[in-house]
């Protein structure tokens, strides 16, 4: 089979698609390649600019982020746009919201449990801060709240608040599409509802960015992200109706006739991101602003351009072949979960910097520039590798099975059932008020 289809595999008894499983791989690595390049002091940092060509570089990095998002939309979304445009039996809400829970909420608890008590203890003011990230509440009941070593993890709550609203999204749409007679009629309500939500994202990433507003933490909750899921929903309800559609869809001609074209446009969005020629985000000032909105549009653009491709049945690429599904990058994506959740972790242990090594922690932007990049990348990739390798095999796998439907007919996949996916990934530090910093979502 080409790995470039959208053709699922099993791999020790789970669904996987191995080139989404390379994405997930590929996109990891960039993220910490982002986080180090910004310790480094490499990118820039709000009115501190980065090293030349390669502190740019790093800052369009940010573009790893999103891509999450939207594959979450496309493989958690397609069993119910199946539903509507094929007539598929309908995923059942507790089975699947268990299996979500179960993929990310226990290896999650263990990095907020070794980093309240390694890092943030000596910062606790109660049982209260210590419940907090565990409640998945640390990032909209923010104050005083300790964060140290935690501060990417403003994506468990987004994508988990996601989770919970996909069997609504699902029913709304589905109700709004049901009377139409053609199966094209019925996909483009199905789309209704995700413009809506990229209205509503765009709305709250207009209104959280005013100057007049000063907010901070509202970055990252989960309206700030919106879009990007129903550009996942929307590339799943195209899929559906392609399976059924009475001619292959031009897309999917010109992809299977210049598989690379979409990837070669990605580029040019990655270089327009990095550039930042309008404003610095994080400034608050009205440059700021529009900057934030074109950005959104950027990485909406990039991450679509970068996996609408890989969902055409056929193609084939040596080149997306090379980089997707060689050995390294399949088992990096496997991991990537743990990847997410424990390279920050390992950053500050290269600092020195928790309550571990006798001292209370500081914002990690103190530190900036103090340590080669190289020296801090092999170090962070190394030990996170390890690490994440422990979790998944002694924790998240083991935890995943108890998830599985006990019994499944030979040769089938349960419609509801999806492949293991990270739950999304950092990003970079912005200032949140004096001296206080927290996640930027690059």
């Amino acid at each position: 089979m080409s790995a470039n289809s959208l053709t699922d595999t099993r791999t020790g008894g789970q669904k996987r698609i191995p080139k989404f499983e390379g994405l997930r791989g590929f996109l990891a690595f960039g993220v910490v390649v982002y986080h180090v390049a910004f310790q480094a002091g490499v990118s820039s940092f709000v009115d501190q600019p980065g090293k030349g060509f390669w502190g740019v570089l790093a800052d369009g990095l940010g573009v790893c982020l999103p891509p999450f998002f939207v594959l979450s939309g496309l493989m958690l979304y397609r069993p119910y746009a199946r539903v509507t445009l094929q007539g598929a039996s309908r995923p059942a809400t507790g089975p699947f919201l268990k299996r979500r829970a179960l993929r990310i909420l226990p290896a999650y608890w263990a990095l907020v449990v070794f980093a309240m008590v390694g890092f943030n203890y000596n910062e606790l003011n109660g049982v209260g801060d210590f419940l907090r990230p565990l409640l998945l509440v640390h990032f909209f009941w923010y104050e005083d709240q300790p964060l140290h070593g935690i501060e990417p993890t403003w994506t468990v709550p987004t994508e988990f608040a996601f989770y919970l609203a996909l069997p609504v999204l699902a029913w709304i749409g589905h109700r709004l599409a049901r009377g139409a007679r053609s199966t094209g009629a019925k996909a483009r309500r199905l789309l209704i509802p995700l413009v809506v939500l990229e209205l509503i994202g765009l709305a709250w990433i207009i209104y959280t960015n005013l100057p007049s507003t000063g907010a901070t933490m509202q970055w990252y909750w989960p309206p700030y992200y919106v879009g990007y899921f129903a550009g996942g929903m929307a590339l799943a309800v195209f899929i559906a109706y392609a399976e059924t559609a009475p001619r292959t869809p031009a897309f999917h001609r010109l992809v299977l006739r210049r598989p690379l074209a979409c990837w070669t446009l990605a580029v040019g969005v990655y270089a327009l991101y990095a550039a930042k020629l309008i404003g610095t985000p994080g400034m608050g000032d009205t440059a700021a602003l529009v900057q934030e909105v074109v950005d959104h549009f950027l990485v909406f653009a990039f991450a679509l351009l970068i996996i609408a491709p890989m969902t055409v049945p056929g193609v084939r690429s040596r080149f997306m072949d090379g980089l997707l599904t060689n050995r390294p990058m399949l088992f990096l994506g496997k991991i990537s979960f743990g990847v997410y959740l424990w390279h920050e972790i390992v950053i500050n242990v290269w600092l020195r910097n928790g309550s571990m090594f006798g001292a209370s922690p500081v914002p990690t932007p103190q530190f900036r520039g103090h340590m080669g990049f190289w020296e801090l990348l092999v170090f962070t990739m190394a030990i996170t590798v390890v690490i994440a390798t422990a979790s998944y095999y002694l924790l998240e796998r083991p935890i995943m099975r108890l998830g599985r439907p006990s019994r499944t007919a030979p040769g089938t996949v349960p419609a509801q059932y999806v492949p293991d996916e990270s739950a999304a990934a950092p990003a970079q530090y912005r200032p949140v008020g004096p001296g206080v910093h927290t996640a930027d979502r690059g």
